[in-house]
Parts: C-alpha cells; structure tokens; sequence
C-alpha cells in the first residue's frame, strides 16, 4: 500500500484520545500512555514504565514533579520496609493530596527519572487537551450515571482525537458510542 503522507507533513508525537469524561495522552514512540486527566474530578496523572504520579488537579503537576526528588529517600524506605507476602505489586505514597504509586520492584530514581521527562515533555499537550477537552458536550456525569443505575448499560463516547504537531493539538471530532453491559458476576462487560 502505498504511503499517501507528503514528506514534509510530520507524524504526530503525541495523540489525545478523548473517551467518556477523560482524556489518554500517547506518546507516538512506543505508543506509551504518558499521562489521563479527568474531566470530572479535574485530577490528572502521569505514567510511567515503574508507576505513577497522581494529583486532584492538573496545575498541580508542576510543584508536584518539582518535588519529586525529594521523595526518592521516603520511597525507598517504603519499598524496602514491602515484605514479599505483603498484597498487592505497588506500594504509594501520599503527601497531601499528591499520590506516588510505584511498582514494588521498581528503580524508584529511574521512575522519579522518568516522571519529570514525561511531564516536561507533554507540559503543553496537557494544557491545550484540557482546554479542548472541557469545551466538548458531554451528558451530565450525573446523568451518565443514573442511566447505568436505570438500565444497567453504560454509554461510553469517544469524541475524537487530537494530534501534537508543531506545538499544536489539532482536534478531529469523531463521535462513537459503544454500549456495554455488566455480566452478571459483575467483573466483565459484553457490547450491547
């Protein structure tokens, strides 16, 4: 098949999936999900490979990743003080209302590492999905809500995508919806 792209036209960096009341930012290389935030709470996170960095909003981002560093001591203790019975793969941190999770493996100065260079990297991806993202008509969330109470089917939308290139998400609205109901275990979800 042949490729139809101009060769001046550049691939995307990063892409935005905006899907229900959030939004998934990708990074191109390795098609990585770098960072979500939520239209809902206005909480955002940041991912990487070892874990995690929650925050109950997104201009929080920054002082939270300026102090990151200075969690590296505190996050290591808590990984070693993790016994191998211990439940669950990731132990977190909260200081205030900022979460660390980190795998309990994890090279917690490569995650810290790792944290700081995605942030900086998709710092203006994060700020214009916001602003697109909270311009898009979506159902009251309470409505969305009361109607899976009412039906027991969930309405999930996908409003389209956006694409960085040349410092600019470039939206391409394309509304889908998807209908999935519960099984009866409550653990899986089948289209309806």
């Amino acid at each position: 098949m042949p490729n139809n792209r101009s060769k001046q036209e550049k691939l995307p960096d990063y892409a935005v999936r905006f899907i229900g009341y959030g939004a998934r930012i990708i990074a191109r290389k390795g098609n990585a999900e770098y960072a979500y935030l939520d239209f809902v709470s206005g909480a955002a996170a940041i991912f990487a490979n070892e874990g995690r960095l929650l925050v109950p909003m997104r201009l929080a981002l920054p002082s939270a990743v300026a102090e990151l560093p200075l969690c590296v001591p505190e996050l290591e203790l808590l990984l070693e003080s993790v016994t191998p019975d211990n439940d669950g793969a990731e132990v977190v941190l909260r200081r205030g209302e900022v979460e660390i999770c980190v795998n309990r493996i994890a090279d917690v100065k490569r995650l810290v590492s790792q944290l700081a260079s995605r942030y900086w990297a998709i710092e203006p991806v994060l700020e214009q999905a916001e602003k697109i993202g909270s311009g898009i008509q979506r159902l009251p969330y309470a409505d969305f809500i009361d109607g899976i109470a009412k039906t027991g089917v969930c309405r999930v939308v996908s409003y389209g995508d956006t694409f960085f290139v040349g410092g600019k998400l470039v939206y391409h609205p394309d509304r889908q919806t998807l209908l999935l109901k519960a099984s009866e275990d409550g653990r899986t979800f089948a289209v309806v």
